[in-house]
């Protein structure tokens, strides 16, 4: 795979999360594995090459930023790093297990011309989701518009997925949204006209841990990507 795609994993303050889905990488695919490029954007004292310097050395490239410049700016780099054609995403709390199967998932990839993005559960969740606009309401509901085998096509995917470098460089994470981006990202790429679908038969395992200062959701960010759009509300359902 290492000619084929890169794992991109972007981390803040999490180094022992990122050791573990490095050495499941590692586990799984051995020297089958695609290149890893990890981009650290946290403080000094919590940086993974400094808590974790043998999973660090693991890695093909390692790019540290300045602090906290946000998960947009970090996956745009990230997508900018590399020249594999297709790049594998998953936030840094998550693992790789036999139940990914990412050789797999980049075949199938690989085998659709309406495919450009392909997701895989997060544990059992994170399944295909609709966006819709109704009036000033941005909804976002579970279902797809068409399904084969295990595949289902949506617009909507969780944070663990497989694309191609290049569509994604066309779309792109918008910088000023460190938080509340993932709907804006996906809203794009529906407007776009990016083929996006999950297979069901795929997933990573996740088991969410919250770094220092860790905020889900900060409402500055929610009303910038809602003005953005000319939206007053997203609503979940």
């Amino acid at each position: 795979m290492r000619n084929q795609a890169t794992f991109c994993i972007k981390t803040i303050h999490r180094p022992h999360c990122c050791a573990a889905l490095v050495r499941s990488i590692y586990d799984h695919y051995g020297d089958h594995r695609p290149l890893i490029h990890v981009l650290d954007d946290g403080k000094p004292e919590l940086r993974f090459a400094a808590v974790c310097p043998d999973e660090a050395a693991m890695v093909d490239r390692l790019i540290e930023t300045e602090y906290d410049i946000g998960l947009s700016a970090g996956r745009n780099r990230l997508l900018n790093s590399g020249d594999t054609p297709i790049v594998v995403f998953a936030d840094d709390d998550h693992l790789v297990t036999n139940q990914t199967r990412l050789p797999e998932l980049i075949g199938t990839l690989n085998k659709h011309h309406d495919l450009d993005l392909l997701a895989a559960l997060s544990n059992n969740d994170e399944r295909p989701r609709m966006l819709r606009v109704d009036g000033r309401t941005l909804r976002i509901a579970f279902g797809s518009y068409r399904q084969r085998r295990s595949i289902r096509w949506c617009h909507y995917v969780g944070n663990c997925f497989v694309a191609y470098r290049d569509i994604l460089q066309a779309i792109r994470w918008d910088e000023s949204l460190k938080v509340e981006e993932h709907w804006d990202f996906f809203w794009r790429a529906k407007i776009a006209g990016m083929n996006v679908a999950v297979d069901v038969n795929h997933s990573f395992k996740h088991e969410h841990v919250d770094p220092p200062g860790y905020q889900r959701r900060r409402p500055e960010f929610l009303k910038a990507g809602l003005d953005k759009h000319g939206l007053e509300k997203v609503i979940w359902k």
